[in-house]
């Protein structure tokens, strides 16, 4: 029986990457069926009444799991981000990027294999702010006064919100996955020596999760203290969980380090879902011309593979990319140096991995 999956194609480079990665996913003879939505202006454009079609959602709560391509957010104010929508809506509260450096790819840390794990539903990004001027900041400057802050009447304001209901789900997330996947080590990054309130929590509940769970080597670090660890001794970094703001610096960091974001896969995890997407974004300027770099989704679906337990599959993927870009014939353009022609297309790069999976020489190791 086929392994139900719901596809968001998205747009930007969306749909050709998606495409890829269901072309290569269907090469390893793993059978699924595909349930297409939209999100964001193509739901709108096939007449949605939302950039979040409650349809969409019914999908993914109904296969529980999702190869999503790029949406972008609307510049005109025309509606919120559906990514983010996405995300409440699903109650995806942990994201996992991993990163290893991968033959013939350019890097100064061959040997990389680092994992962030990210909280994402509060923090920074949780989108509470308000302008300068407005009737919210100064009541936020004005309750702040009270407690002490000094405050200009003409700040604009980010709240920082934390609760230990969500630290702690998302830092035993982080724990579980570890243990499920035989990594040595998590570390808990935070600046708990400036917001003591906030990361302070963070720290807290990851020391109590230490304690409890001897099996694992759990400790933690100051992220400004991590950034320069990883850029001069990776190797000592293995799992790293943290807020949803140096999560996200840290995943396109280690990105960066393992060969450029292009190659970044992902996957958000929630109550009973899973969203699988490549970390880069729907570049736009690049959409239909056959250009975009389909690996991080790709790669993405090999992660969506062996969550459906496919993980032979998923392995055959993993070598495949491997094998190919180790030959180092076919390679996008964000592979190769400045000025550097004959990139590979968005299909020839996928052609290659059906080719290669198809002989059966990718094989898995």
């Amino acid at each position: 029986m086929p392994h139900s999956v719901t596809a968001i194609p998205g747009d930007g480079i969306g749909p050709e990457v998606v495409d890829a990665a269901r072309r290569v996913i269907e090469a390893t003879g793993v059978a699924v069926s595909w349930d297409v939505q939209q999100l964001g202006q193509p739901a709108l454009d096939a007449g949605a009444e939302s950039a979040l079609p409650e349809e969409t959602l019914r999908s993914v709560r109904r296969t529980g799991a999702a190869l999503k391509g790029p949406v972008s957010t609307s510049r005109t104010g025309g509606f919120p981000s559906p990514n983010t929508g996405l995300r409440r809506a699903l109650d995806v509260f942990a994201q996992v990027r991993p990163a290893r450096s991968l033959p013939g790819v350019p890097t100064h840390f061959p040997d990389l294999d680092v994992v962030v794990i990210r909280e994402t539903t509060e923090d920074l990004y949780a989108g509470i702010e308000f302008a300068a001027g407005s009737p919210g900041a100064r009541a936020v400057v004005a309750a702040a006064r009270e407690h002490g802050a000094a405050l200009s009447d003409e700040a604009a304001v980010s709240l920082k919100p934390a609760t230990e209901a969500a630290v702690r789900r998302t830092l035993a997330f982080a724990v579980a996955w570890a243990r499920e996947n035989g990594r040595r080590r998590v570390t808990v990054a935070h600046k708990a020596t400036v917001m003591r309130a906030t990361d302070g929590l963070f720290l807290e509940v990851g020391r109590q999760l230490a304690a409890e769970n001897t099996d694992l080597e759990i400790d933690d670090v100051l992220v400004d203290n991590l950034t320069a660890l990883l850029v001069r001794r990776p190797e000592e970094v293995d799992v790293v969980v943290t807020t949803n703001q140096y999560g996200d610096i840290l995943s396109d960091l280690v990105a960066g380090m393992s060969g450029g974001v292009g190659l970044a896969p992902g996957v958000n995890h929630g109550p009973g879902v899973a969203v699988f997407e490549a970390a880069h974004g729907s570049a736009p300027r690049h959409a239909g011309a056959d250009r975009a770099d389909p690996l991080g989704m790709i790669r993405s679906g090999a992660l969506l593979l062996r969550h459906l337990g496919e993980t032979a599959a998923a392995d055959r993927v993993d070598a495949a990319v491997r094998d190919v870009l180790g030959e180092g014939r076919v390679r996008t353009y964000d592979l190769l140096p400045p000025g550097a022609t004959g990139a590979a297309g968005t299909r020839e790069m996928a052609d290659a991995l059906v080719e290669r999976l198809a002989s059966g020489s990718g094989a898995a190791r």
